[in-house]
């Protein structure tokens, strides 16, 4: 069994590239419980032998704002691929960590991708993924963590990423708000659905949508906003395209 030890010398530790930034509200929390019952001693942080925290980060933050021991135990054999088995099972650790890990600790193209797309979008990652896959499934979520995720294709999430992009600068122009109606995963599930529908046109869209845009206001799920973008886009439309999966009728 690794020795616990503690010390007041917070600065022989150093974060690991890929962990999960500083939650500042946990951050509070766990300083505001520490001060009522300081039990750190019974919940060491683990570090590898470079002194790089595998897991506690949040832990040690709270020890040097507080000023007490922090309690450690030190590992010449962990590996920095411990960081996702002690933290998967953590709330904290969400979506986004494991693209943080695996783009900046493993240098994976993907997530490299992955990141700097939601960077962009400054979309979160479910309503990122509902864009450029349709469903976030289960199957999809156990490949993102475990670092195997591959796009299905180079192309088509670029195609419907760059028409999102087109959308959201036409509705910044226009000053449509809230902005956040436009960035949940309801939105974004149905703004693929009428990219996706067969026969649409997004020049054409763009064109009813300057006669429509005050129709902009939030809706309840994926299917109201898509009845929504349907509408817009079939106004005085030569050609009507109707269902989620994109049928033509002409009139």
């Amino acid at each position: 069994m690794q020795q616990v030890e503690k010390t007041l010398d917070y600065q022989r530790f150093s974060y690991l590239t890929g962990n999960r930034p500083i939650d500042r509200y946990h951050l509070k929390k766990l300083k505001a419980s520490i001060e009522k019952n300081n039990h750190l001693n019974l919940h060491p942080i683990i570090v590898n032998n470079k002194f790089e925290i595998i897991d506690g980060q949040h832990r040690l933050e709270a020890a040097k704002q507080l000023g007490v021991e922090i309690f450690f135990i030190k590992s010449d054999t962990i590996e920095d691929d411990h960081l996702i088995d002690c933290n998967v099972n953590q709330k904290s650790f969400e979506v986004e960590n494991y693209i943080d890990y695996f783009a900046v600790k493993e240098k994976k193209a993907e997530y490299i991708q992955l990141k700097d797309m939601l960077k962009a979008t400054g979309l979160k990652p479910k309503a990122l993924l509902t864009l450029l896959l349709g469903v976030v499934s289960a199957n999809i979520l156990e490949f993102l963590k475990t670092g195997k995720f591959k796009f299905p294709g180079r192309e088509e999430p670029l195609e419907v990423l760059n028409f999102y992009f087109d959308f959201t600068a036409y509705v910044k122009d226009k000053r449509i708000k809230p902005h956040s109606m436009f960035t949940n995963h309801n939105f974004t599930r149905a703004l693929r659905w009428i990219f996706k529908t067969t026969g649409f046109e997004s020049d054409l869209f763009f064109k009813k949508l300057d006669l429509r845009w005050f129709d902009l206001k939030p809706q309840r799920g994926a299917e109201d906003w898509y009845a929504l973008l349907i509408n817009i886009y079939n106004f005085k439309n030569h050609s009507r395209i109707e269902g989620e999966f994109g049928k033509i009728t002409q009139i």
